[in-house]
Formats: structure tokens, sequence, C-alpha cells
């Protein structure tokens, strides 16, 4: 009875039964080679070569656990928490109350927003390119059709921009948008449409049009702006650091909208429209930056109206829509880059000395095995 218990339990337990499996794998796979080893060439003299060889083996492979991060690695590069802030709603200033020193000169309260960004990069095309943009009666008229049209790309994400961000006009909303609707109502619609895109973020226009907002803004001291595409792993750890925080009241994501995001330091990456050369300069400058600089980043956030997530079961969700009257808030992140390639090194560096060290022995020992037949030839 004793014995079936004991086979249930390691049928049952994982660990168990995978310990073991691995236990069994080393003894018959291994251990066969051991035992034909020192069969033929004696214990000693087996045991040496077979150590030698397993070493050997592990160095090769941890050197290619050390080059890709796979396998025995250590911790992954990760964001950690350093302080959440509160915009300071006498000032308007986001960062105002933040303790961490490269925080403070991002002016991010003092950016344009993205529709800002927009009629500028319109009135500038009003002057260089008349033919796609016209300044009539004081007023922006956007030919998005040309646009498209256009052999240059800067032109072409500008149209696209102007489509999803600009202030629309009754001619720029499609048929599928206006069908079955009267005059009252299409003047309905183009006000919703240009409220929702007055709300887009600096970043969300960045994704889709990276050229047309400037890189050298005055406001953003030390930081760049990250648009929506680039701050995944950035934007899921702020998230859960707001969720678990507890000074707040949000129980969902829902209940807040991603505003933008920044990053500051960190190794310095491709410049833009790339080549090949710059390519792979970039990785041979980053290969020869031995220490890492130190990175940030910053994710804001603003409760939304209880109006743009009341969504109606079988309707599709609303965009979410910002509280004006919500403080902004700010979650500060610095990059912990963990020890990734720490743990195969160890393993590559510290399994090459022991073949090294095996490799000697055995030297040696071929040393005094040559010595002694030279004595036996003389003697002989």
């Amino acid at each position: 009875m004793q014995m079936i218990d004991l086979i249930a339990g390691l049928a049952w337990d994982p660990e168990i039964r995978g310990f073991l499996a691995v236990l069994t794998g080393v003894v018959v796979l291994m251990g066969s080679v051991w035992l034909l080893l020192a069969t033929n060439s004696g214990t000693r003299l087996g045991t040496l070569i077979a150590g030698a060889g397993f070493f050997g083996w592990m160095a090769i492979m941890g050197s290619v656990w050390w080059i890709y991060g796979i396998g025995y690695a250590g911790d992954r590069p990760v964001f950690q928490e350093l302080e959440i802030v509160e915009e300071n709603q006498e000032t308007g200033g986001h960062l105002d109350f933040a303790e961490n020193d490269v925080a403070e000169t991002l002016a991010s309260g003092e950016l344009p927003t993205a529709q800002e960004v927009l009629l500028a990069k319109a009135a500038e095309l009003s002057e260089t390119n008349a033919e796609y943009v016209e300044l009539i009666d004081g007023e922006l008229s956007v030919n998005v059709q040309a646009m498209s049209e256009s052999s240059d790309q800067d032109i072409i994400d500008f149209g696209v921009a102007w489509l999803d961000f600009g202030v629309l006009t009754e001619d720029l909303l499609t048929g599928d948008q206006t069908d079955g609707l009267d005059a009252a109502e299409v003047e309905l619609l183009l006000a919703a449409e240009n409220e929702k895109n007055s709300e887009t973020s600096l970043s969300e226009l960045a994704a889709v049009a990276p050229h047309i907002v400037p890189a050298d803004l005055e406001e953003l001291g030390e930081w760049r702006l990250l648009s929506t595409a680039e701050m995944g792993e950035a934007q899921a750890s702020a998230i859960a650091f707001l969720l678990e925080s507890g000074e707040y009241s949000f129980d969902a994501q829902t209940e807040f909208k991603i505003l933008n995001g920044y990053a500051s330091g960190g190794k310095e990456g491709l410049p833009e429209d790339p080549n090949r050369w710059d390519r792979v300069w970039t990785q041979i400058r980053s290969a020869l930056t031995i220490k890492h600089p130190t990175g940030y980043a910053i994710i804001q956030v603003q409760a939304v109206t209880e109006e743009s997530i009341d969504n109606l079961p079988g309707t599709a969700p609303k965009r979410p829509v910002a509280d004006p009257d919500e403080p902004v808030i700010s979650v500060v992140m610095i990059r912990d880059l963990g020890n990734l390639r720490q743990l195969p090194a160890l393993v590559t560096i510290g399994s090459l000395l022991i073949f090294l060290a095996f490799c000697y022995m055995l030297h040696e020992r071929d040393k005094v095995e040559m010595a002694r037949r030279a004595e036996f030839a003389v003697a002989g």
C-alpha cells in the first residue's frame, strides 16, 4: 500500500517527475559515455576525458546563452517605479513636485497640443506648398486627396494625420459617415469629430506622422517624446504601478487615459532616416559602450469623464475623453537593466576554467607517460 501511495505521489507532482526525468537522462546519457571511457581507458583517465568533454561543451553552450540572453539567464530589463507625481493645479506644472532632478527638466504642461502642431505645419505648407494647403479668408483649406498622390512621404503623412487629428470640414467626411444624415446631423457629426480630434495627444500624432512633431521642442528639456507605438513596455509598467499604488481610486485602466510618454538617457539610438551604415555603426557603438547610461521614462495619464466610459451593452466602446478638471498624473520610472547575461557569463567562464584545468591534468599525465616510455626504451 505504501508503494502505491509513493507511485501516485510521483505521478501527481510534476516537479518530482521532472527532476527524476532529468536525473535519469544524465545517468543514462552522460553516465553511459563515462562508463564506456572508463572501461576502455581506466577509471581515472576516462573521468578526465569525460570531464573535459562535458565542461568544454558547457563552455560552448554557455557562450550561446551569453550572446543571445537565453537558456540559464538572469532577470530581464524592467522599469522600476521612482515616484508618481500629481499635477500642480495652481501653476499647471505637471512635474513641479517631482523629486527626480531629470524629471524636473520636462515642462510637459507647456507643450503644444497635437492639433496646434498640425495647424502650425499646415500654415507652413500654405506658404511653401500652396497646391496642398491654401489660406482662404483666414481659414485653412487642406487638399487631402492631392496629398495622398504626392511623392513626398512627409506630405502623405501630413494628409493622413490631418484626417485623423486635424480640423475637419464637411468635404473631408466620407460618404459612409454622412449617408442618411440631414444637414443638422452632419453639423453635429462634424462637431463631434473635431472635438474628438482636439483631444489627440502628441504621442498619438507621433505614431501616425513622426516627422510632423518637432524633436527640438524646448519644453522637452532632456527628454524625447515617445509615440504610442514606442510606449509599449513603459506604458504597461506605468499602468501596473498606478493601479497597485493605492493612492488613487482607479479600479481599471478604462478609468484613465494615457496622454504622452517620454524617455531620457539610455544608449544612443538610430538617427532619423537611418541608412545601412548608420545601423552598423549603432550596433558597434552600442557594443563598445561598456557602462549603460541610466534610462528614465515618464508616462502621463488623466482621469476620464464618466460619460466616456459609460458604454451600453452591445455597443462599440466610446473613445476615452480626459476630464480637464482632473489633474495630470505622471509616473516616473527608471530602467533596471537586470542581469540577463550575468548568469550565462559565469557559467561560460567557470566551465571554460574547469575545461582548461582538465586539459592541463591530461597534458601533465601525457608528459609523465611519455617520460616513462622514454625511460623504458632506454632501459630496454
